[in-house]
């Protein structure tokens, strides 16, 4: 039989034990509690309650935004104009992969013959430029989907693809996870082994890190400030630069052309061929070059203010491109050396003068990303590896900026 006692003077209920016949204890609590702790518990309870049911009411839900792409259909007059190109909306999101698109790899068994690329730029300290490439390339087996690169372009216009000199009319999409342009043909159609060349206008931005096609700053003598554009696509960077099969394996020749300011100089991978002035710009053309994967091909526009050291007593001509005041103080005087004696070895060790480009160009920037980028003919260091003041720096320091040099020149070698 349970008991209750009630204490007068605190006004608490205390709770007992309750033992059954047997003598086992049925109930276990032993402690008095105040009934003001009891009130403030059920108070604190309903208040809890209260508030979440409050929040989750309030609170907006967070929506999901889905990026529309358009792609291209028909229209009542095909030409081989892309003007007569227009579009629809598709629900497809920019982030859901279709076919080949899911694979980070490009699949299709092509042979890429050539890059003809154009680039325009009236000022060099503008933060965009435009461009347009055409590719010419051969297909080995039928695909349904014609994919290749292209990333981060603030413009990039339609493509018009020819098989055979013929125009033919694709729908475009975008994958952007995979920085995939996919081209199809209407009806599900293949696109049949056979030679194609593909145009396409874009313009890109100069800002993006001293990635792709960059803009670079500078402080020279007398404080003077200076800017030069400049490329770094090593591993995946000249998708941004250009639309291309941005795969190391894809190798093929480039033909490039720059426009420019006439105070301003353009180098490339190969030698200039042609610099005539035409409508105010300087329009230097190069020659054509050696099989390059995409990431080795290079292209600047310096002032013409630029420093520059050179020999050109032998075959490739050798120049060291740097401020002016490194350069008049004598400072990129270990690099030129360095590159005029590695040539003479790779030329002997490889047993071959052609795997070499026709000149080298040695090219400091300032504010280069990494030590240095080994583009063929075109090798771009970071100004202090190879700026070199011997009234400072040591003899292991002398050591390790020839050994940047030489290692370098090595990678513009073509191997096939």
């Amino acid at each position: 039989m349970s008991s209750k006692k009630k204490d007068k003077k605190t006004g608490n209920v205390e709770l007992g034990e309750s033992r059954s016949s047997g003598g086992k204890t049925t109930f276990q609590s032993l402690r008095s509690l105040p009934k003001s702790w009891i009130i403030i518990a059920v108070i604190f309870y309903c208040a809890s309650v209260l508030t979440v049911g409050l929040l989750a009411g309030l609170v907006p839900r967070r929506v999901q935004r889905i990026t529309i792409i358009a792609t291209p259909t028909p229209s009542n007059k095909t030409t081989a104009s892309s003007s007569s190109i227009t579009t629809t909306v598709v629900t497809h999101s920019p982030s859901q992969c279709i076919g080949d698109e899911c694979n980070p790899r490009l699949l299709s068994d092509l042979i890429v013959h050539s890059y003809e690329l154009e680039y325009t730029c009236n000022d060099t300290k503008q933060t965009t430029a435009e461009g347009q490439v055409t590719i010419e390339f051969t297909l080995k087996q039928p695909i349904k989907q014609l994919i290749y690169h292209s990333k981060g372009m603030i413009k990039l216009e339609e493509p018009a693809i020819f098989e055979e000199d013929v125009y033919r009319f694709v729908s475009v999409r975008k994958y952007i996870p995979n920085d995939y342009i996919c081209l199809s043909l209407s009806n599900d159609a293949s696109f049949a082994p056979n030679r194609y060349k593909l145009v396409q206008k874009f313009v890109t931005s100069l800002t993006v890190n001293s990635l792709g096609f960059y803009q670079s700053s500078f402080t020279d003598k007398n404080e003077t400030m200076g800017t030069l554009l400049a490329t770094k696509f090593r591993a995946t960077e000249a998708r941004s630069a250009f639309p291309c099969f941005d795969e190391p394996q894809l190798k093929a020749q480039f033909r490039i052309t720059i426009n420019h300011p006439v105070n301003t100089i353009a180098l490339s991978n190969f030698p200039s061929i042609e610099d005539p002035i035409e409508n105010g710009l300087r329009r230097t053309k190069f020659a054509e070059t050696f099989p390059l994967s995409t990431y080795l091909v290079s292209w600047a526009i310096l002032p013409d203010t630029y420093g520059k050291k050179l020999d050109n007593d032998d075959e490739p001509t050798i120049t060291v491109w740097a401020r002016q005041d490194p350069t008049e103080k004598n400072h990129t005087a270990l690099a030129l050396e360095t590159a005029m004696n590695s040539v003479p070895f790779y030329k002997d060790y490889f047993n071959t003068a052609d795997a070499l480009p026709p000149k080298i160009d040695i090219l400091a920037i300032l504010g280069l990303a990494s030590t240095a980028m080994e583009s063929s003919g075109l090798i771009s260091f970071r100004e202090d590896r190879i700026v070199y003041d011997e009234q400072i720096a040591s003899t292991l320091q002398k050591q390790q900026f020839a050994d940047i040099v030489a290692h370098e020149i090595a990678h513009s070698c073509k191997f096939k």
